[in-house]
């Protein structure tokens, strides 16, 4: 197998384009598994199954069986979505839980509030 000088040429700057850090298109952007979006995200694999739509998940055929990709700077903006709302929740909550005791009325400490 030879290559012709304009192919060589394509490589060779294509090759500089991925050193230079220029940011790749959409198209020309590797697809994740859920194993490997789990990993670079530091959650478990059935955190990715469980909130795919959340993390942009892309699919790959038609059918309940159908494989799952992601975009990995789709799935990380998926998840600081997640976070921002998981931390409203929390805070709404502390909120409601908070106004529920009635007045002059105070929680029992515990050992970790000694």
């Amino acid at each position: 197998m030879s290559l012709a000088p304009n192919e060589i040429e394509a490589i060779a700057q294509r090759v500089a384009e991925l050193l230079d850090g220029s940011p790749l298109s959409p198209r020309e952007r590797r697809l994740a598994t859920a194993k490997e979006v789990a990993d670079a995200l530091g959650v478990e694999r059935k955190w990715v199954y469980a909130n795919q739509e959340r993390l942009r998940v892309i699919r790959l055929g038609q059918g309940p069986r159908a494989r799952l990709r992601f975009d990995l700077e789709r799935a990380a903006e998926g998840l600081a979505a997640v976070e921002d709302s998981g931390q409203r929740r929390r805070a709404r909550r502390r909120k409601k839980a908070a106004r529920s005791l009635p007045v002059g009325i105070d929680l029992i400490r515990g050992r970790s509030g000694e």
